[in-house]
């Protein structure tokens, strides 16, 4: 017996380049205008979580843009601070615009689609850390989180933002949560066949990277300062897992997986205020032509 496929949404951590990857969504859904109707799950970590969170709520994809306007943006990375000896910003001005956005008692449960929204909580005098997929899967522990409260916890980025209620962001354990919706699919809660899921991976950009000095005698000072990328330790996390997630998302799914995720040609902070109108026009002018025939060929097909 056939059954219809179960599709999946995933949004990378990135900071402001999450301007990227809504305005490519946006692109995306004015060539197939029903994707988010045919959609089961959205996942979403750090910037990624504000899109997922978004969509799931209703919210266009221009409606979601607009969380990233530099109207919004500059308010967010408002004042900054010397971040060897404290965070570079506060995270208020985030918070002000979540809340703009999403209403104060809003809830996972609350929303119109299922999400998994990954965050790393790190533990107190009493508990240890572990890392926590807040998600609104029934009978879910975290169902009753509410959305700008989760936002918080998985875009709680360390150096750039303060930690949010003993938790820090998801980025550090799956800054592509491919892998992680691939699982919670799987669950019992839901009991998908993997042959019947399909999921479109959308990234925030990526430059060819690497550390070109000798890295033999680095100590913990290297690793954190004064080198190219700047706070190396932090974008070899971030990639590695993200990278880690894709190969075994296309191990798992072999073409019922597409990745999405252009190349940039100069190397953009998560905090760059001043490239967020190269961001929009990469997305923009990006060729999609390949996306829509994979969702053509694969999306809400019978199986």
């Amino acid at each position: 017996m056939s059954s219809s496929t179960f599709n999946i949404i995933n949004f990378d951590g990135g900071g402001l380049r999450g301007l990227l990857s809504i305005t490519l969504f946006e692109k995306i859904q004015h060539e197939f205008p029903d994707i988010l109707k045919q959609t089961n799950m959205i996942g979403g970590t750090s910037t990624g979580s504000l899109i997922a969170l978004g969509l799931a709520y209703g919210l266009s994809p221009r409606e979601v843009k607009e969380m990233y306007s530099e109207k919004n943006i500059k308010h967010i990375f408002d004042k900054s601070y010397y971040e060897i000896l404290r965070p570079k910003y506060d995270n208020e001005n985030l918070k002000e615009v979540l809340q703009s956005v999403f209403p104060k008692n809003l809830r996972l449960k609350d929303l119109g689609k299922l999400v998994v929204i990954p965050s790393m909580y790190i533990g107190n005098e009493t508990s240890e850390w572990k890392p926590i997929f807040y998600n609104n899967l029934p009978n879910s522990p975290t169902e009753n989180a509410r959305v700008v409260d989760v936002a918080m916890y998985s875009s709680a980025a360390p150096v750039f933002f303060p930690t949010y209620n003993c938790h820090v962001d998801g980025g550090l354990i799956a800054s592509d949560p491919s892998l992680s919706t691939i699982v919670y699919s799987l669950d019992q809660q839901l009991g998908k066949d993997l042959k019947n899921i399909r999921l479109l991976s959308i990234g925030t950009g990526y430059l060819y990277n690497s550390i070109k000095q000798d890295t033999t005698h680095w100590g913990a000072i290297d690793w954190i300062i004064n080198k190219s990328p700047d706070f190396p330790i932090i974008p070899i996390t971030l990639e590695g897992n993200s990278q880690m997630s894709q190969l075994f998302s296309k191990i798992l799914l072999d073409d019922n997986y597409y990745r999405l995720n252009p190349r940039m040609n100069k190397d953009i902070g998560m905090d760059d205020v001043s490239s967020l109108e190269y961001l929009k026009n990469l997305g923009e002018d990006y060729d999609i032509e390949d996306t829509i025939k994979w969702l053509n060929m694969r999306w809400n097909k019978m199986v």
